[in-house]
C-alpha cells in the first residue's frame, strides 16, 4: 500500500509529539547506531527527508525541469510556514489565549495578524495579475478585495475567534494560494504591484511573504516561551523534521510528480517508524 509523504510525516509528528524528553533515552537501534536511543529515530527521519530534498532537486535538473525564481521565493515561504505550525502545534490549544505580559499579544492575535498579512500580500498579487492581463497600471485592490481574498472580512474575523484547527485551515488555504504564485515568470516578477506601501516590484513582494512570516514566528516563539518556558527537546527535533519536509516539498514546486515518485521510497519507512515508536513508548497514535 502506498503511503503519502505528508501523511507519513504528519503521523510521525502527531504520534511523537506526545512523548516526553525522558522517552528519548529509551533504547532504539538502527544498524550499528544503538547508543542514542529513540532520539536517533528522529535524526534518521531528518536524514531521510534532507536526502529526499537533494534527490528531488537532482532529478528535476536531470529531467530538464529546473526550478524557477518565483518558485524558489515561494518555496522559502513554504519552509517558514512548515516551521511556524510545528512551533504552534508544540504550544497547543491551551496557550492560544494566554497573555505573556501586560500589553503583549496572545498567540491568537499574533496568528490573526500574520495570516491577515499573508492574505493581504496574496490579494495584492492577484489584483496585480488581473490588472496586467487587462493592460492596466498597478493600483490597490479596493472594492475587489473580498472577491480576491476568497473569505469575507466578517468570516475571517469569526475564524480567528474559533479553535486552533480552524485557524490552521484558513492559513493553509491562504498558503496554498501563495504557492500558486510560483507560476510567475521572470518578467512578471520584475513588474509591479500596489499595496499600502505603494508600488513595488513583485520580486520584493514574494520575498516579503517569507520575511514577514519569520518576523512573527519569532514573536510566536517569544510568546510561547514567556508563558510555558523553553521548548522541549522533542519539540526542537520535530521542528527540524518539519523544516526538512518543507525543503523537500519546496524543491518539487512545479514538479510535484517528482516528489511523489521519490517520496514513495521514504514515506513507508517513516510511517512504520512511527508505529514502532508508538509501541515502544506506549503513547496513542
Amino acid at each position: 500500500m502506498s503511503v503519502d509523504l505528508a501523511a507519513a510525516v504528519d503521523l510521525f509528528d502527531r504520534s511523537l509529539r506526545q512523548i516526553s524528553d525522558s522517552d528519548l533515552e529509551r533504547p532504539w537501534a538502527w544498524g550499528q547506531y544503538d547508543e542514542e536511543g529513540i532520539r536517533f529515530a528522529f535524526f534518521r527521519t531528518l536524514e531521510e527527508l534532507t536526502d529526499l530534498a537533494v534527490e528531488v532537486a537532482a532529478r528535476r535538473e536531470e529531467a530538464g525541469r529546473p526550478i524557477g525564481r518565483a518558485a524558489r521565493l515561494v518555496g522559502r515561504y513554504h519552509v517558514a510556514w512548515r516551521e511556524l505550525w510545528s512551533i504552534v502545534d508544540g504550544a497547543g490549544e491551551s496557550l492560544l489565549d494566554a497573555v505573556p505580559a501586560a500589553g503583549e499579544w496572545p498567540l491568537r492575535t499574533v496568528l490573526e495578524h500574520l495570516v491577515g498579512a499573508d492574505l493581504g500580500f496574496l490579494v495584492a498579487q492577484r489584483n496585480a495579475a488581473e490588472r496586467r492581463a487587462a493592460g492596466l497600471a498597478p493600483a490597490r485592490a479596493g472594492d475587489a478585495w473580498e472577491r480576491l481574498a476568497g473569505t469575507p472580512e466578517t468570516e475571517f474575523e469569526r475564524i480567528f475567534m474559533g479553535p486552533l484547527d480552524a485557524i490552521l485551515a484558513e492559513h493553509t488555504r491562504v498558503h496554498d494560494g501563495v504557492l500558486e504564485l510560483a507560476r510567475l515568470t521572470d518578467d512578471e516578477l520584475a513588474s509591479e504591484s500596489a499595496f499600502w506601501d505603494g508600488t513595488m516590484p513583485n520580486r520584493f513582494r514574494l520575498g516579503r511573504f517569507e520575511s514577514h512570516l519569520r518576523q512573527h514566528t519569532i514573536q510566536v516563539e517569544k510568546t510561547i516561551e514567556a508563558i510555558a518556558g523553553p521548548p522541549r527537546e522533542v519539540d526542537r527535533l520535530l521542528l527540524l523534521i518539519r523544516r526538512a519536509q518543507g525543503e523537500a516539498e519546496s524543491a518539487a514546486i512545479g514538479a510535484e510528480d517528482v516528489l511523489q515518485q521519490s517520496g514513495a521510497a521514504v514515506a513507508p519507512g517513516i510511517a512504520a517508524r512511527s508505529d514502532e515508536l508508538v509501541a515502544l513508548t506506549g503513547v496513542s497514535a
